[in-house]
């Protein structure tokens, strides 16, 4: 969605909203026609904060025993 610096200052709480619903993927303040800023929603979704392990982890589960037996400074070596 597009819309003019002017228009956004009167609805930004309408625009934030409607990113929030996620009625938007992204809104483009433009001003004289050209795009200035683009307003995202940051993801807040922890479920997909595997990073780097992501494919070694794919499809395999794992005990609570076995997460508590992980020394975290290995994942930092």
């Amino acid at each position: 969605m597009e819309i003019n610096v002017t228009k956004a200052k009167t609805n930004l709480s309408k625009l934030i909203q409607e990113l929030v619903d996620l009625k938007e993927d992204e809104i483009i303040i433009t001003k004289n026609g050209k795009p200035l800023v683009s307003m995202k929603l940051i993801n807040q979704d922890t479920s997909k904060r595997i990073g780097i392990a992501e494919k070694e982890m794919k499809g395999r589960s794992i005990t609570l025993e076995e997460l508590n037996s992980i020394d975290i400074s290995d994942c930092f070596n």
